[in-house]
């Protein structure tokens, strides 16, 4: 949304809401409980960073992503943001989070899509994005169409595909109001749907529910969209104001949260850190009890959906990590454990980015290791031009049995490993002569070692 929300902080309420028994299916959990992902905040540069984790620190927040460099917010220097304002991010308050905050905000570039000129950000672009930490990429369409006319945008989305880097709050238009879709924010989710259709590897994470979860007939239609495309994903930043209670049934929209609980993640569109721990307090009661209430940004009162845990685990944040890899690894340095493969829940968005562990054989086998930044499909191990299928252990790791690499003289061997996901997209390894077979020293002769380095990641 375009505007700034103001909501009272109430610290007191929040004293009093937190401090209860656990098994009460009505209360909200503690901020230690279960870590909470914010996908969809708007900050003001690094005056409202602080601001913005303290809070979090109040109402169970651990990770906020800011949209950064669009009009409506301020950069370092106080003046509205700008692409020069977005790439001095990694550099600045990158560094600040970082140092100061660690890392509990990370962001994300933003745009406009204007047809005529494209986005000011190029194709090659993406993957420097991606070096310099960024986690995904936002645009805000602006009444635009999201359409094949728009220079280089399939390049564009071809390679966030390839980089992993999702669309993260992306806008197809706002909803108008009860005279019909206004000219400036009309409603074009059924064009966008078409051009990710023909994008299946990129990740998008419509802004909003899509404007499609207020209603009825919403749900039905944003339900068959997420039945036809496995790269679509909405947040719920706002949904819960804008429902419309004369058609919107509490039952049939708990029930198509629990069916859809991997395609939806938690979001704000908390402004300038304005939203203050009640607030966001109001919009986790929706999720986690029934008792009635609005919302953070002050929408109808209806009861709440008192999602079970293993649904709020999904919208919270496994569905972040699963699409974000620098979330899921900020999650676990505090402490929180994330699932490789949950169930049908499977982190297969990602590239399957792969590493090999260095490896020195003296007479004795060991198992061939390394990392993966994926579930995978097809894992295949190259070594003295001969080919064999790695394993992947669905940890975050891979192996190659050691009987494989039996009677390798003694030399060293670079290995190639090639890792394709149940998405189509492919990763090979970036290091060399990681195997080295040793010919045993006569001492060592009758009780021979095997010794595995790991490559610092």
């Amino acid at each position: 949304m375009n505007q700034r929300w103001t909501i009272s902080t109430a610290i007191c309420l929040l004293m009093t809401l937190t401090i209860s028994v656990p098994a009460d299916p009505q209360v909200v959990y503690a901020p230690s409980a279960m870590p909470c992902v914010d996908m969809h905040t708007h900050m003001d540069a690094k005056v409202q960073y602080a601001k913005a984790v303290d809070d979090m620190d109040q109402w169970g927040g651990t990770i906020s992503i800011s949209l950064a460099g669009l009009f409506w917010v301020k950069d370092n220097d106080g003046n509205n943001a700008s692409p020069a304002s977005v790439r001095q991010i990694p550099g600045n308050d990158m560094l600040y989070v970082k140092e100061q905050l660690n890392d509990r905000i990370l962001f994300v570039p933003g745009a406009f899509l204007i047809p005529r000129d494209g986005i000011w950000w190029g194709v090659d672009d993406i993957a420097t994005f991606k070096s310099q930490g960024f986690v995904g990429l936002k645009l805000w369409p602006h009444g635009a169409i999201l359409s094949s006319d728009i220079p280089l945008i399939h390049k564009q989305l071809d390679e966030a595909g390839r980089q992993g880097m999702p669309l993260v709050g992306y806008h197809a238009g706002d909803p108008g109001d009860i005279n019909g879709n206004s000219e400036a924010f009309p409603k074009f989710e059924d064009d966008a749907i078409e051009i990710f259709k023909a994008h299946t590897q990129t990740t998008v994470i419509f802004a909003h529910g899509l404007f499609m979860m207020t209603n009825d007939p919403g749900l039905d239609k944003l339900g068959e969209i997420f039945d036809a495309c496995p790269n679509v994903f909405v947040d719920l930043a706002f949904t819960h104001n804008t429902r419309q209670p004369a058609n919107y049934t509490v039952s049939k929209a708990r029930e198509f949260y629990i069916k859809y609980r991997d395609r939806i993640l938690f979001g704000s569109d908390v402004f300038a850190a304005g939203g203050g721990a009640s607030g966001f307090l109001n919009e986790r009661k929706v999720l986690e009890t029934s008792q009635v209430t609005n919302g953070l940004h002050g929408g109808p009162k209806l009861e709440g959906f008192n999602l079970p845990d293993s649904v709020l685990n999904h919208i919270y944040y496994w569905n972040a990590a699963r699409l974000i890899p620098r979330v899921r690894q900020v999650l676990e340095s505090r402490q929180f454990k994330i699932g490789y493969e949950l169930g049908q829940f499977k982190f297969d968005r990602l590239p399957p980015d792969v590493t090999v562990n260095e490896l020195t054989l003296q007479g004795q086998a060991a198992d061939l290791t390394g990392t993966l930044g994926s579930v995978t499909e097809s894992l295949v191990v190259e070594i003295a031009g001969e080919a064999y299928t790695g394993i992947d252990n669905l940890d975050g790791t891979w192996k190659l049995p050691g009987s494989h690499m039996a009677g390798l003289p003694a030399g060293i061997y670079d290995v190639k490993v090639t890792a394709r996901n149940s998405i189509g997209l492919v990763r090979t390894d970036s290091t060399r002569n990681e195997l080295t077979v040793a010919r045993p020293h006569p001492v060592q002769e009758g009780r021979a070692s095997a010794v595995s380095v790991q490559r610092p990641r």
